[in-house]
C-alpha cells in the first residue's frame, strides 16, 4: 500500500476523532447497535447552500450544490473547500448524485432538472466522469474526461446510478420505472424497462405511485414533489445481485445482475425481481433515498441506508431483513439523502452523509408553501468500529 496514502488516512482518522470529539459527544455519542460494533457520528462540515450527493477518495470528499450547479471538493480531514470540479461546457443543470470510480476518479449524475411527472416532462440525465489529483504540494486539480448523455432514451427522472466492475453503468428511472444500462462504449440499452409507458404496461415493482399519503417529517407535513411516491430509487450491487428500494412497491428488492445480458425482452426480465425485505407494516410511508454496501470491509454484509423520513441512518441485514439504527437526530440528519463510504485502512470504517432538509421547501415538499431552511446544511460522518 502506498505509504503516503496510509499516512494521510491515519492522520485523517486521528484528526476526526480528536478534532471533532466535543461535537461528536454532543450530537451522537457511541451507539451500541449490537454486541460487536459501535458507531460515532458527528458534524464533519457545514455548507450554506443546498447540498446533495457525496463521494470521496483518500484525501478528498465531493459534495454537490445542485441549485448552484457545482460540485465542491473538500479536504477529507478538515472539511475545508479546496476546489471544485470544472463544469462541463454547458454547465451543470442539477448535479445531485456522485460515486467514486476509485481514488483519482469520480462520476457525477446531472439529472437535467427537477422531476416533472404531472404534466410529464422527461429528464435529460448526463453522467460526467472526472479524473482528479491532490497533493500537499500542488493542491487539487480535476478534468472532465468523459460525457455520457441519455438524450437518446426517455427517462422520467434518474434517482441513482452504479458503476460496475466491467465498466458498465446502471441508471434507475424513478418515474417510468426502469433500469438502463450504459455499455463500456457509451451506448445505452434497456436493462429492465416496461414494454411501453402506457399505465397497463408499467412494472408494479418498479413503477411510481401517482399519489402519496401525507406524513410528518421533523414537524412538517410532507408530500414528495408531485405528491407521488418514487418507483425505484437507490441502486447497489454486491455478489452478482442488483439491489434497489421502491417506496411505492414498499420494499427492498433484488435481481441477478446476469439477467441484464440474457436474450429476453427487457420487460420480461422483471419476472426475476424478488422481494428481499418488505417495508415494516406499521410504517405508512418509507423512502430510502440512498444506500450502499461497505466496499472496504467485505466481512460487513449489511446494507447501509439513508432513511430521511425518520431522520436516521439504518443498516439492513439482507439475510432476514432486520433493520438497525446506526445514527439519528433531527439536526445532524435533517433529511439524509446521500451517503458514501470513504477508503480506509485498519478496522475503522468511515461513512459520509449529506442531509438537505427536503421537508422545509416547496421545491421537494408539496405540503409546504415557503422555504424555511435551517442554515447551515450539515455533512456528517459516522465512524464504524469493530
Amino acid at each position: 500500500m502506498n505509504k503516503q496514502r496510509s499516512l494521510l488516512i491515519l492522520m485523517g482518522l486521528l484528526a476526526l476523532v480528536l478534532g471533532n470529539e466535543s461535537r461528536a459527544q454532543q450530537t451522537a455519542p457511541f451507539r451500541q447497535a449490537d454486541h460487536t460494533q459501535q458507531f460515532l457520528s458527528f458534524d464533519y462540515t457545514n455548507i450554506n447552500d443546498v447540498i446533495a450527493g457525496v463521494a470521496g477518495g483518500d484525501a478528498i470528499v465531493f459534495v454537490g450544490e445542485p441549485l448552484n450547479g457545482k460540485v465542491v471538493a473538500l479536504s477529507r480531514f478538515n472539511g475545508r473547500q479546496i476546489g471544485q470540479l470544472p463544469p462541463p461546457p454547458n454547465g451543470f443543470v442539477l448535479p445531485f448524485i456522485m460515486h467514486s470510480l476509485g481514488d483519482g476518479g469520480v462520476a457525477v449524475l446531472d439529472a437535467g432538472g427537477l422531476p416533472q411527472p404531472f404534466p410529464f416532462i422527461p429528464a435529460n440525465p448526463v453522467i460526467y466522469e472526472y479524473a482528479y489529483s491532490f497533493s500537499l504540494k500542488h493542491g487539487f486539480s480535476a478534468s472532465l474526461v468523459r460525457t455520457i448523455s441519455f438524450a437518446g432514451v426517455v427517462v422520467g427522472f434518474p434517482e441513482d446510478f452504479v458503476h460496475l466492475d466491467d465498466g458498465r453503468y446502471l441508471l434507475s428511472d424513478a418515474v417510468l420505472g426502469g433500469v438502463w444500462i450504459v455499455q463500456p462504449d457509451g451506448s445505452i440499452v434497456p436493462g429492465i424497462v416496461p414494454k411501453s409507458f402506457d399505465p397497463q404496461d408499467l412494472i408494479p415493482t418498479l413503477a411510481f405511485c401517482s399519489t402519496m399519503p401525507e406524513v410528518t417529517v421533523n414537524g412538517y407535513p410532507f408530500l414528495f414533489t408531485g405528491s407521488t411516491l418514487p418507483g425505484v430509487s437507490p441502486l447497489a450491487v454486491r455478489s452478482g445481485n442488483v439491489y434497489y428500494y421502491s417506496p411505492c412497491a414498499r420494499g427492498l428488492y433484488a435481481f441477478p445482475l446476469a439477467i441484464l445480458s440474457d436474450d429476453r425482452a427487457p420487460y420480461e426480465r422483471a419476472a426475476d425481481i424478488r422481494l428481499i425485505a418488505p417495508t415494516p407494516p406499521e410504517v405508512e410511508v418509507e423512502e430510502l433515498l440512498d444506500f450502499t454496501f461497505n466496499p472496504f470491509n467485505p466481512s460487513d454484509r449489511d446494507l447501509y441506508a439513508a432513511d430521511p423520513l425518520k431522520l436516521q441512518i439504518i443498516r439492513i441485514d439482507l439475510s432476514n431483513g432486520e433493520r438497525q439504527v446506526v445514527a439519528s437526530g433531527p439536526k445532524l440528519f435533517d433529511f439524509p439523502s446521500s451517503l458514501a463510504f470513504l477508503p480506509t485502512i485498519g478496522p475503522v470504517s468511515e461513512l459520509a452523509i449529506v442531509s438537505n432538509q427536503q421537508e422545509r421547501t416547496p421545491l421537494t415538499n408539496d405540503a409546504v408553501s415557503e422555504t424555511t431552511f435551517n442554515l447551515p446544511f450539515i455533512v456528517a460522518k459516522i465512524l464504524i468500529f469493530p
